[in-house]
């Protein structure tokens, strides 16, 4: 990981001239403490680094020195390549820092007009894959398993399950599907003798084995993941919840965007109203929601939903119409 966030400094410096810190820092993904860090590293290994002082300082190569770093090997086309296919590394990861270095060298080997443009770009677009509420979970054995994807090796996993259990398997990775941001490995488990599917943020552990394997001929990566996927949504769909508090509502508004979030068992229009039938969870919950709507929405069933609601529509009216 160090290797790779040296020569993207060594590059960057290259390509751009003077550099203060902040900017290394916010481009290489990581704290100005540790570029200083790095530039001290680079300068006892005899790579010629100066130091400009002053509002437009910063470091650079000292004149005359330049690097012949800008020609793209295979390791970079392969990494343009998966992020042009949407596949974004996480960060702090070695994937991560290769994928910079190439977008680097990419920037280096155009004209200066172009290069202009992909500086441009990179700073006024962003993409932010974590949620606005909570934290994604980061998946840390990325890198093993790209290799082991590439280089046809197997794996050791201990694999924890849905409901908690952690189990060991030994993988014949066949390829990765990332959707939405989450990774899913695609591999010939050994010990259920099939092809499964992994969450890669379940991994607890993981070692790249020696052992090498083959892939069938007729197996397709995209065939079997759009197969895994109407086979999970018909699994899901009839594991649905059962009821936990049903209610149902008399709504005049052509959609149910107002009770969006809940589980709809069904629906029908009556004259120009919709019907619906909801799982609101408890009554608790169902008041706290329904009330607020009661202007657009019409409880008629369960009665005591219904009577909460017209009890609390008397208090409000005597107490906007005292006698």
């Amino acid at each position: 990981m160090r290797l790779h966030r040296l020569l993207g400094i060594i590059m960057l410096l290259d390509s751009r001239g003077i550099m203060p810190a902040k900017n290394l820092a916010k481009i290489l993904e990581t704290s100005e403490r540790t570029i200083y860090r790095d530039i001290d590293i680079l300068c006892e290994a005899g790579i010629p680094i100066a130091s400009i002082s002053g509002p437009n300082g910063g470091f650079s190569f000292m004149e005359g020195y330049k690097v012949n770093s800008n020609s793209l090997e295979s390791g970079d086309a392969l990494h343009l390549l998966l992020s042009g296919m949407g596949v974004r590394p996480e960060k702090n990861t070695e994937m991560s820092q290769q994928l910079k270095n190439a977008l680097i060298k990419l920037e280096n080997s155009v004209s200066t007009e172009h290069r202009e443009e992909i500086i441009k770009a990179k700073e006024r677009f962003f993409i932010d894959s974590e949620p606005w509420w909570g934290r994604r979970v980061q998946n840390t054995n990325l890198d093993i398993i790209k290799s082991s994807v590439l280089n046809l090796r197997k794996l050791r996993v201990n694999y924890r399950k849905y409901k908690g259990e952690i189990s060991e398997r030994v993988l014949r990775p066949y390829g990765v599907v990332v959707k939405n941001s989450d990774w899913y490995l695609i591999a010939f488990c050994e010990l259920k003798k099939s092809i499964r599917v992994f969450m890669c943020n379940r991994i607890q552990s993981i070692e790249i084995l020696n052992d090498g394997f083959t892939i069938p001929e007729n197996f397709s990566l995209e065939g079997f993941w759009e197969a895994s996927k109407k086979q999970f949504v018909k699994q899901a769909s009839v594991k649905a919840p059962q009821e936990l508090y049903p209610v149902k509502i008399r709504s005049y508004e052509a959609k149910k965007q107002l009770l969006d979030g809940f589980y709809v068992h069904g629906s029908c229009k009556e004259g120009n109203a919709w019907v619906y039938d909801i799982d609101m969870i408890s009554f608790q919950t169902a008041c706290n929601v329904i009330f607020p709507l009661s202007d657009r929405l019409e409880v008629l069933e369960p009665l005591e939903l219904r009577n909460f609601i017209l009890k609390k529509c008397e208090k409000i009216l005597v107490l906007y119409n005292p006698k």
